[in-house]
């Protein structure tokens, strides 16, 4: 499984950007090994951001960024998406020969969605195909048949529960075969659980978490968790809940961990740059873990008995 870190260009973390000037060594090359990143259209289509991408010799999955378009007013045009996609063809990620782009959805309209699918590849442009959870499952069978690779969005904001009950149905009737094996790849817009990425074959997956974890003030560890380790952090106070209130001995052993791992209490604890870094090479970390799990369906497979 592919784990993409999403909007690390756009936050500035790879060389060229301030974020990444403010890092020291160890935490710049941990930037500059991650292998997996998604950009969205609607915060890189900036010629800076571009300049920098090109710089890097960047190989994006590149979305659209509609639904972030669509939260701020902002209309984004299919002919204007797929000339930047022709533009910057470049910049963009292909495995075996698919372009790995996702389509300008129509925020819950999935005939719009489809709508744009037509126009973007009547405009020479073969995007990934996007179905939204709780829409018109017919459009999912369409995809499938028809597509090696879609991709599954609308899940932000669900919980953990409501997202196994919609992917258990959608996955056991639609991408899976009896044996629990994909017929299909298949990615997963914003899955931000370790469970919700392990009970299902995805060939890839993205997340912005490793953002939002760092700027309140805590680290992804890829085995423990979430560690709450910033000054500025509230957890500060309760006990057992932040690495000042562990026991002395278990304190010693997170500080310690980190040292290894080339990182300090002291910089992860003052400066979110730093944090940054370390949640970034985390990623790489879980998407070796992930990719040595069994690309079964497991509810798929017990049914068979």
């Amino acid at each position: 499984m592919y784990v993409y870190a999403a909007a690390v260009y756009s936050n500035n973390a790879r060389r060229g950007g301030g974020v990444y000037d403010k890092m020291n060594e160890q935490e710049q090359h941990d930037c500059d090994n991650v292998q997996h990143i998604l950009e969205s259209y609607h915060y890189v289509k900036k010629q800076s951001f571009v300049d920098v991408m090109r710089q890097d010799r960047a190989q994006v999955f590149l979305d659209s960024g509609a639904f972030s378009a669509y939260t701020l007013g902002v209309e984004l045009k299919v002919s204007e998406y797929c000339a930047y996609i022709k533009r910057n063809i470049d910049l963009i990620r292909k495995e075996d020969g698919v372009l790995i782009a996702s389509v300008l959805d129509g925020i819950g309209d999935p005939l719009e969605t489809y709508k744009n699918q037509q126009e973007m590849e009547a405009r020479g442009v073969t995007p990934l195909p996007c179905f939204h959870a709780g829409e018109d499952e017919r459009y999912l069978e369409l995809y499938v048949r028809k597509y090696p690779y879609i991709t599954l969005g609308g899940m932000v904001g669900s919980s953990n529960k409501q997202l196994q009950i919609w992917l258990d149905r959608v996955w056991d009737r639609y991408l899976v075969d009896g044996s629990g094996r994909p017929k299909l790849k298949v990615h997963g817009f914003g899955i931000t659980s370790i469970p919700i990425m392990e009970r299902y074959p995805w060939w890839s997956c993205d997340s912005s978490s490793w953002v939002q974890t760092a700027a309140f003030g805590a680290i992804m560890h890829p085995v423990y968790g979430n560690i709450n380790i910033s000054e500025n952090n509230p957890a500060k106070h309760d006990l057992g809940e932040h690495v000042n209130t562990l026991s002395p001995q278990e304190k010693e052993f997170v500080c310690n961990m980190l040292l290894e791992q080339g990182y300090s209490y002291e910089r992860l604890s003052t400066c979110y740059q730093s944090r940054f870094a370390y949640n970034l090479w985390a990623y790489g970390e879980m998407e070796r873990n992930l990719s040595a799990k069994p690309e079964v369906f497991k509810d798929a497979v017990q049914e068979l008995f």
